[in-house]
């Protein structure tokens, strides 16, 4: 079988001007003719080979600026690459901005057409599939308001309703899985396991490594522009994690000094890691009504609280919010980073917050990790591990999730 991707040596050259370049005119006129600062070659990716087959799905993983996205624009076309080649034996398509294109004055209906035309699909072909859009989007009470009505939720999950309708033969996807609620989360990544079934070849990039882990059937990872490992996901998975840990050993090394005590609930190096020093000082887990709780019922809202104390500014850290089932698989993941959260800029304390709208699970025992990183995702700070019960109660199930439904038969 032939390779629907093949990349050859790949790489993508800019020109890097150094910190006594003007930004601007009068700061060029104000330094003189003469002192127009040094540039030089920076590489962002090279010497990248490998290849994906057809009904593949390959995971990038690697830290903030280790060439991931370049990499991903290069195999869409939106670059072209200084060194080697990308053969594409099919049109390649992208997940990558779900809202590129919309307008906020048009309606759902209205930018559902103009995204699918833009995506490649006739007029006629995204009409004719509108029903189907607005029933995966869960839109169907919404679908003629105005878009500037819509939460953030909502364009997401229209966005990769249209996306879903190109039936791609190579597909590029970029951090787009978490869109939505956990139900619709569950959806998106069956579609996209229908499509490798259909035989298309997919590229994910993602930092969430559990995800790569379960989807992927090979991975790449990336660092400073070079590859580093291409071999079985568990496996590169392995690799780079252990790569952060030792990072962050080398960090602790250093902070001797810092309070290690994490109260009763939490041992370092038991169910607390990290460097500590950023702390995460407390965590609440709340219900619909604002009290703390260690129990929900199927279907309620959840809120986590964290508070933590930082030395650097916050703009710099990364906050994770993971949940795990009684087997320890992770099931839900939110990050300040993919949900494109501001954090201060300067240094302190903060309280950072973050709302569920619905846990659609199975009963049972479930298990909530929360973690402060650095913004390459290469050193952890504090991460508390399986340190937060959450006790669902409903009816128990095989599968973790249980959304809201019905059955017909006719």
């Amino acid at each position: 079988m032939s390779a629907a991707l093949t990349i050859r040596s790949l790489g993508k050259r800019f020109v890097h001007h150094d910190a006594a370049r003007a930004k601007t005119f009068r700061r060029f006129v104000e330094g003189g003719w003469g002192k127009r600062g040094g540039k030089y070659d920076f590489w962002a990716l090279r010497d990248v080979d490998f290849s994906v087959e057809p009904g593949e799905m390959l995971g990038v993983i690697g830290k903030n600026g280790s060439g991931k996205s370049t990499l991903l624009r290069l195999l869409g076309g939106v670059m072209r690459p200084d060194e080697g080649s990308v053969e594409a034996a099919d049109a390649v398509h992208g997940l990558l901005d779900l809202n590129a294109g919309m307008h906020h004055e048009l309606t759902g209906r209205e930018n559902a057409i103009c995204t699918g035309v833009l995506a490649g699909l006739s007029r006629r072909e995204i009409t004719a599939r509108m029903d189907e859009v607005i029933e995966f989007a869960e839109l169907k009470d919404f679908i003629d308001e105005p878009l500037r009505s819509y939460s953030a939720g909502m364009k997401l999950r229209l966005g990769f309703a249209v996306a879903a309708q190109t039936r791609p033969r190579i597909l590029l996807i970029d951090e787009v899985l978490a869109v939505g609620d956990v139900a619709f989360q569950a959806k998106c990544i069956e579609r996209i396991h229908r499509f490798r079934a259909e035989g298309c070849a997919i590229v994910l990039i993602s930092h969430d490594l559990a995800q790569v882990e379960a989807t992927c059937d090979r991975a790449l990872w990336l660092r400073n522009g070079a590859q580093v490992a291409l071999g079985a996901a568990q496996s590169v998975v392995r690799q780079f994690e252990t790569a952060m840990l030792e990072a962050t050993a080398e960090r602790i090394a250093d902070n001797e000094e810092a309070d290690l005590t994490g109260g009763s609930q939490l041992t370092l190096s038991s169910n607390r890691f990290g460097t500590q020093e950023n702390r995460i000082t407390r965590v609440r887990l709340l219900g619909s009504n604002g009290e703390e709780i260690s129990s929900i019922r199927t279907g309620d809202p959840l809120t986590i609280q964290a508070w933590i104390e930082t030395v650097i500014p916050m703009s710099d850290l990364h906050f994770s919010v993971t949940l795990a089932n009684a087997k320890g698989t992770d099931i839900l993941g939110v990050t300040t980073e993919q949900d494109m959260v501001e954090l201060p800029a300067q240094p302190g304390t903060a309280m950072l917050q973050v709302d569920l709208a619905r846990l659609d699970l199975a009963g049972g025992l479930y298990h909530f990790s929360i973690g402060l990183y650095d913004k390459d995702w290469a050193i952890a700070y504090d991460r508390h591990v399986n340190a937060y019960e959450l006790k669902v109660e409903g009816q128990e199930s095989w599968a973790s999730l249980n959304p809201a439904h019905e059955w017909t038969v006719a």
